[in-house]
């Protein structure tokens, strides 16, 4: 996909992830709108794109059921759109508040469900677009102390999957991005010193399975895979035998379902 004037959605585009993203696909000449509730830090990512930004809390139902309209009443049309924003766990799972897990599986699973759902019409419509799906390496093996976030990145994972399967053939790409360990706040926090989860993260070290990866290359490698049409963005490379094992399913199903033919997609009305 061209990217030069190219209009792209990122949430959770405040800071991390999210905002080197930003960056990133402004510098390949797209024009981005950037989505967070933090407005002052959303403000300071816009200014470094030049891009738009747009003030959401997804945690509220009303404002996600909204926002892809918003978004477009801002560009006109939307050709890629990055499902970033999210939450993680640093504790043991029985050791998380109710309250905690319900924002998380909210954040997490259900919004870029959601807004998948009220993109990809609009997608269709035009016949191209790409939706972006930030997943972790935690969506495709088990962390102690992610047990929440784990669950909730697999659960993207397998959805974007099984989309990719009714969606061949329309125009309309998927990408899954899961990377390891990256150099955020985020991880900052998972791997603080008093961590609970500190004694499988030493051990992990110790095998040189917990390298952590600059953002930089996490958004650099993600800006290429929409380029190009990849499906899937993989970092660390010393993490590519856990993704082969646990792609290896929805391989055989690709596989057998060679040659058929769904039928054709038309978005129900939610009018």
């Amino acid at each position: 996909m061209p990217l030069d004037g190219a209009r792209v959605v990122v949430t959770g585009a405040s800071r991390g992830i999210g905002a080197a993203v930003a960056e990133h696909f402004a510098r390949a000449g797209a024009r981005v709108l950037g989505v967070a509730r933090t407005r002052e830090a959303l403000e300071e990512v816009s200014r470094r794109t030049g891009g738009e930004h747009l003030v959401a809390d997804l945690t509220d139902p009303d404002e996600v059921d909204t926002l892809v309209e918003r978004c477009l009443e801002r560009l006109g049309h939307i050709d890629v759109w990055v499902n970033n924003a999210g939450i993680e766990t640093d504790d043991a799972f029985v050791r998380v508040e109710r309250a905690g897990l319900r924002r998380l599986a909210r954040l997490d699973f259900e919004v870029p469900v959601l807004l998948t759902r009220d993109v990809v019409p609009h997608m269709l419509e035009r016949g191209r677009g790409r939706v972006v799906q930030m997943s972790s390496i935690a969506g495709v093996v088990p962390y102690p102390g992610l047990t929440a976030y784990a669950g909730a990145k697999a659960g993207l994972r397998n959805f974007t999957e099984s989309l990719r399967l009714e969606l061949k053939g329309s125009g309309v790409g998927l990408t899954v991005v899961s990377p390891g360990p990256v150099a955020t706040a985020m991880w900052d926090r998972v791997d603080a010193p008093d961590a609970w989860a500190g004694p499988a993260l030493r051990r992990f070290r110790r095998l040189a399975y917990l390298p952590v990866v600059p953002v930089d290359t996490v958004a650099r490698k993600t800006v290429r895979a929409v380029r190009r049409g990849q499906p899937r963005v993989r970092v660390p490379r010393r993490y590519l035998p856990f993704h082969l094992l646990a792609e290896a399913p929805g391989a055989i199903v690709r596989a057998t379902l060679t040659g058929v033919r769904l039928p054709r997609v038309e978005p129900l009305s939610d009018a």
